[in-house]
């Protein structure tokens, strides 16, 4: 108990590095996840398209064509002129210009009744959005509906809009269904996935240190002097690793959830849970990692750098950086390999969970099982080699 005391000693010594990796890096987290956050969900409203209509027919369908794309839209008056017209789409004054040819109207009926195909239409789709395109696909079923009821029902052109307007302004019958469990905010989301960095180079650099630290000639000395066995020595230190990594995920994610996630106490309980056992996984990884590279004597310098190469390494296959759709299949594959992807698929699978149940909570579990074999064997590997270094120390001790 006395040696672990005095690890934990060494350890609070370096504030230095408790204030930066473990303090403002998860602040940082904090920050990004404020960004993600949406304090309101707003009504669903479709934004109306900037739009212009040409009319050279001047018939009846034509004017209820024009009505039609008009309708819920805002007009733009664009000349008659192909000048004009090529000058409004790429301005993007108008996201859609539809011209309509002289005769279409008339054209439309006699290939109805002759079954013949119906005139086309002159559009212009601005590309600066897929607001022309979407209103072009409605454009385009609006007009093969008066081409339909003229084919099926004939009659003068006020009848066959007439049934095209029935048939298009009918509705479906819809409803709602409920999840069974509230989402997770965004917000705590986009924290948790970043705060596999701090967590990892926190914990990294601070166990890689105390272990730099404690394997100092004089230190080392008065360790290898003690009766104390190599085994208890070891655990001792382990034992420290261990409350490091768990002040690391202790800060990041009481941080998180005062934050961020005051809501999910209350409207997501389990898929918090599943997030904060994800983060304390990869922070016991991230100590047998740091665990590992005190063993194999890294320095000071190296430890920083190993802390914040292989933290922004897997924390950008883990996607806290891009998302894990955005990554090439190459990638992807390289990122089964490393702890980090296994956290996010939990921290993802707890967000969108729709119903907290058996089936829904174990493939999760079964994937923080995965990322916790990462730390068994890079534990069990640190302890092979501690155990062969203090047997060479005390052979060359007695030599």
């Amino acid at each position: 108990m006395t040696t672990f005391r005095t690890y934990l000693k060494i350890f609070l010594s370096h504030r230095v590095y408790i204030a930066i990796y473990l303090v403002m890096l998860s602040l940082v987290g904090v920050i990004i996840g404020l960004s993600a956050y949406s304090g309101t969900t707003g009504e669903f409203q479709v934004a109306p398209a900037n739009v212009a209509v040409i009319d050279r027919d001047g018939s009846e369908l034509s004017a209820a064509l024009a009505q039609h794309v008009l309708q819920g839209n805002n007009q733009v008056q664009v000349a008659d002129e192909k000048r004009a017209i090529q000058d409004a789409v790429a301005r993007d004054q108008v996201s859609y210009l539809l011209v309509i040819p002289e005769g279409w109207g008339e054209g439309l009926l006699d290939a109805a009744r002759q079954g013949t195909q119906a005139p086309n239409l002159e559009t212009y789709v601005s590309y600066y959005s897929g607001m022309g395109r979407l209103l072009d696909i409605e454009v385009t079923g609006y007009a093969d509906g008066l081409y339909g009821m003229a084919a099926t029902l004939g009659g003068s052109a006020a009848d066959v809009i007439a049934a095209t307007d029935d048939a298009w302004e009918g509705s479906t019958q819809v409803s709602m269904v409920k999840q069974a469990a509230s989402p997770l905010p965004t917000s705590i989301v986009t924290a948790a996935e970043f705060a596999s960095y701090p967590i990892f180079s926190s914990a990294m650099v601070c166990i890689a240190v105390l272990m730099s630290s404690v394997g100092r000639r004089p230190v080392r000395d008065r360790r290898l002097a003690s009766p104390e066995p190599a085994r208890a020595r070891n655990l001792a230190l382990l034992g420290a690793c261990v409350v490091i990594a768990l002040i690391a995920w202790a800060w990041n994610f009481a941080l998180e959830v005062a934050v961020l996630g005051g809501s999910a106490l209350a409207s997501s309980p389990v898929q918090l849970a599943l997030v904060g056992a994800a983060l304390l996984v990869y922070a016991l990884v991230s100590a047998s990692i740091g665990f590992l590279a005190g063993q194999l004597g890294v320095s000071e310098n190296a430890a920083n750098a190993l802390a914040n190469i292989l933290g922004m390494v897997m924390s950008f296959l883990g996607g806290a950086w891009t998302g894990l759709s955005l990554l090439p299949d190459e990638l992807l594959a390289v990122a089964h390999f490393t702890p980090a992807y296994w956290v996010t698929l939990v921290v993802e699978g707890a967000a969108g969970m729709g119903e907290v149940s058996t089936a829904t909570v174990l493939p999760l579990v079964g994937d923080l099982g995965v990322c916790a074999l990462f730390g068994v064997a890079a534990v069990l590997v640190g302890l092979a080699l501690g155990r062969d270094s203090v047997t060479g120390q005390r052979d060359s001790i007695a030599g």
